[in-house]
């Protein structure tokens, strides 16, 4: 329901936060003003590694997700899930 639906809203929320972070960190190495726009290249960069980073972070989230959902198996409740998993 609607506790496991706020935890899947994390993958943009993270990405965001990476995306700026990166963005910023980048731009200070560079000795640029931290709102200077990344040309092409560095925009796919900054984009690619910011949304790695939000898929590993949320992925677990993901499959114990799923398979709570699955109807062909019986879980007693999430940390079931994990654990079974994690077998």
């Amino acid at each position: 329901g609607f506790v496991p639906g706020l935890f899947g809203t994390s993958h943009g929320a993270l990405q965001f936060m990476a995306y700026e972070d990166l963005k910023e960190r980048y731009n200070k190495y560079r000795n640029r003003v931290s709102d200077t726009k990344l040309n092409t290249v560095e925009y796919i960069m900054m984009a690619a590694v910011s949304k790695i980073f939000a898929v590993v972070a949320t992925y677990p989230y993901q499959v114990v997700r799923a398979r709570l959902q699955d109807q062909h198996n019986t879980y007693s409740g999430v940390l079931d899930v994990i654990r079974r998993t994690w077998r």
